[in-house]
């Protein structure tokens, strides 16, 4: 093999599931010899599409899951619009589709309400995560040490509505997240505005990204959370089937 097809065939042998792969894992998959792979391998280490987990193990870096986050997201965009279009439908809000790309998430996909005014959003506008509920939604997934990573990353960034993100509300504002299956933007991303999220994810069970309903405050009050918040969730659920997930099986005493 070539150089080229060398860091295919470790890309491949990454993306694998059962993650993080041993090199010596890797080299048998690849039927490369181990100081080959470990070469491409510290390459990709270097550029963000590896990252060297523990001694001798590897797992996909943030650049490679975000390439695939937003091809994924890219094919998505057009078989999940019945879902969003349903849940625009059913709830009168403006409904988005979002990608995570690195620290941020993208806007895909947004059907607009059926309210007297428009969000200023649009597609191909980046998100922040720590202040957003799609954006909430995906951290809420993630590892500690990743979110940590994240908020040092974004530091700079964090005002949300005229005030400092508060990292002990938002650990237990995550916390709450996992536990109920949706997340709330309270004006913590824009002024007078309302947002209710829920997490999408790939065949792999890993969250790609979100979809939220969004609305002006005088519109979407936080009596209207536990009622829009089940419906978020059930249409990121489906959204998520699309995607080739399988939830699993509830586990019964």
């Amino acid at each position: 093999m070539n150089s080229i097809e060398k860091s295919l065939a470790v890309m491949r042998a990454l993306s694998a599931p059962g993650g993080p792969h041993r090199l010596a894992d890797i080299a048998d998959r690849t039927g490369l010899n181990r100081p080959s792979v470990h070469r491409v391998l510290q390459i990709l280490v270097e550029s963000n599409y590896a990252r060297a987990v523990g001694d001798g193990f590897y797992t996909a870096g943030l650049a490679m899951r975000t390439l695939a986050s937003a091809d994924l997201g890219d094919g998505l965009a057009a078989d999940v619009e019945p879902v969003l279009a349903e849940l625009q439908r059913t709830t009168g809000h403006t409904v988005h589709f979002a990608v995570r790309a690195g620290d941020t998430a993208v806007y895909l996909s947004k059907v607009e309400g059926d309210k007297p005014y428009q969000m200023a959003s649009r597609v191909g506008m980046q998100i922040m995560l720590h202040c957003t509920s799609i954006g909430k939604a995906i951290l809420a997934s993630l590892p500690q040490a990743e979110v940590d990573s994240i908020l040092e990353r974004t530091a700079e960034l964090q005002r949300t509505a005229g005030r400092v993100a508060d990292p002990t509300q938002l650990s237990a504002d995550l916390e709450a997240i996992r536990q109920r299956g949706y997340s709330i933007d309270d004006e913590e991303n824009e002024l007078n505005v309302r947002c209710v999220g829920a997490a999408v994810r790939d065949s792999s069970g890993s969250v790609i990204g979100g979809i939220s309903v969004s609305g002006l405050a005088l519109m979407l009050s936080p009596e209207n959370f536990d009622t829009l918040g089940p419906a978020v969730r059930a249409a990121a659920a489906e959204i998520s089937r699309r995607a080739g997930y399988v939830a699993p099986e509830p586990v019964t005493a």
